[in-house]
This record gives structure tokens, C-alpha cells and sequence, in this order.
């Protein structure tokens, strides 16, 4: 299996995705009413938000398991790195969902926000976006937690958001905020040492 089979990726999306929502049916202390709306819901959530892009990020995991092995990778080893690279689109996700509120976006990948969505709503979307990124951490621990490289993977994944949340303050407030609302377009403020903090 190699780095190219998209649809092999896509097929790990669906276990994933499948396995979030048994967590959801197992949830304690629910009624079964109450978690057939949250099945519900998040069946629509998760493939509007996490799979609808080029899926380059995801992809390219499997692709540097490749070049590390220099050679094909086994069926396990494909599913291994194809979960991993899902858990980079996840993480993707959450910032993107989070992204366009903060920006006030219309669209996105040629489809409404999905805090545009009918009878999502923006208060919606913003726990979505932190439920996205929470599934990360179930999926890394219910597929890796005895693996040796566990807490290096955590690790990475934590950096990562930080430094993306970061950068994301640094380009929200671009343009300063005073009594909640933001100040007229102010170029002087655009400047490479701002950039480099948002990209770095």
C-alpha cells in the first residue's frame, strides 16, 4: 500500500470515524434519545469538516513513513501511518472550524462555513472545534498508547497547537480591537517580524 491509494486513506477516515461515534453511543448517563442527537449530529459534523480537502497533510505522513522505510509499507504499517495522517487532517480541522468564525468566513472549500450551516450556529460550531480537537487525543490513545513513541506523539501534537494558536492571536489581532470592535485597517501594523510569527 503506499502513500497515493486515497481511497485506502479515506477507508481509515471511516473506521475513525466510526469508532467516535460507538464512543458517543457509550457514553454514561445518557438517554438513548439524547445520544441518538449527538450520532446524529456528528455524523453530519465530522465528513462536512475533517475529509472534504486535498488531504495533502494527511497523505504526506504515510508518504515520510515511506521514505523512512524505503520500501513499501505492510497493511498494518499503511493503517498505522493513515491514522496517524488523519489525526494531522483532524487537527486541521478544528483550526479551520475555529479559523472561519474568527474571520467571519462565508465559505469554505466551495461550501458554506460550518457555522453557516442550518441549525448549527455559531455557539455550535466553537464546542465542535473543540470537540474535533479532543477526538485527536482519544483516537492517538485508543490506537497508540502502548506504542513507544506515545508520549513523543502527544508531545507534537500539543507543540503544534500551540504554536498554530499563537500564530492565529498574532494574525487575529493584525488589527487592534478597542471596545469590541476592531480599529480601521492599519497597513503600518503588517510587518515581516508579525508575519514570521504567524507562519513560524
Amino acid at each position: 500500500m503506499s502513500s497515493t491509494d486515497k481511497e485506502a486513506f479515506l477507508g481509515v477516515y471511516k473506521e475513525i470515524q466510526s469508532e467516535i461515534i460507538a464512543d458517543i453511543q457509550n457514553l454514561p448517563a445518557l438517554s438513548d434519545n439524547v445520544k441518538k442527537q449527538l450520532i446524529d449530529y456528528y455524523s453530519v459534523c465530522l465528513p462536512y469538516t475533517v475529509p472534504g480537502g486535498k488531504m495533502t497533510r494527511g497523505l504526506t505522513v504515510i508518504k515520510g513513513v515511506e521514505v523512512l522505510k524505503q520500501r513499501a509499507l505492510t497493511e498494518g504499517e499503511f493503517k498505522d501511518a493513515a491514522i496517524l495522517g488523519w489525526q494531522v487532517e483532524w487537527l486541521q480541522a478544528f483550526f479551520l472550524v475555529a479559523d472561519d468564525i474568527m474571520d467571519a468566513s462565508i465559505t469554505r472549500r466551495g461550501s458554506p462555513c460550518w457555522y453557516k450551516c442550518p441549525n448549527v450556529t455559531q455557539d455550535n460550531a466553537i464546542n465542535d472545534a473543540l470537540i474535533l480537537e479532543n477526538m485527536i487525543y482519544q483516537t492517538l490513545r485508543r490506537h497508540f498508547k502502548k506504542h513507544p513513541s506515545y508520549v513523543q506523539i502527544l508531545e507534537l501534537f500539543i507543540d503544534t497547537t500551540f504554536q498554530t494558536e499563537v500564530g492565529q492571536h498574532i494574525d487575529t489581532n493584525g488589527t487592534p480591537y478597542a471596545d469590541g470592535t476592531r480599529a480601521p485597517l492599519d497597513l503600518t501594523r503588517f510587518t515581516l517580524d508579525r508575519y514570521q510569527g504567524c507562519v513560524r
